[in-house]
């Protein structure tokens, strides 16, 4: 995997970019020596409608009441 420290990064964006999408290969983003990020190609899947189907999927039905939740603790 190819690293790359911020400055470098920051001057270079679109040309990291640009072989990013030619090799698909991440590339590290190092602050000091360490990684701090990570540029990865957009995974190619992604939420469809109705995912949130699951028979364990609860949405409490005062979930968008003004008032603060029954069980708050402050």
């Amino acid at each position: 995997m190819k690293q790359v420290g911020l400055y470098e990064a920051k001057s270079k964006l679109s040309a990291l970019v640009s072989a990013l999408i030619e090799s698909g290969d991440p590339i590290s983003l190092t602050k000091h020596g360490q990684v701090v990020a990570e540029l990865r190609p957009p995974s190619s899947s992604s939420p469809h409608r109705g995912s949130l189907t699951s028979p364990d999927f609860f949405i409490d039905p005062d979930f968008d009441s003004a008032s603060p939740p029954r069980n708050s603790q402050r």
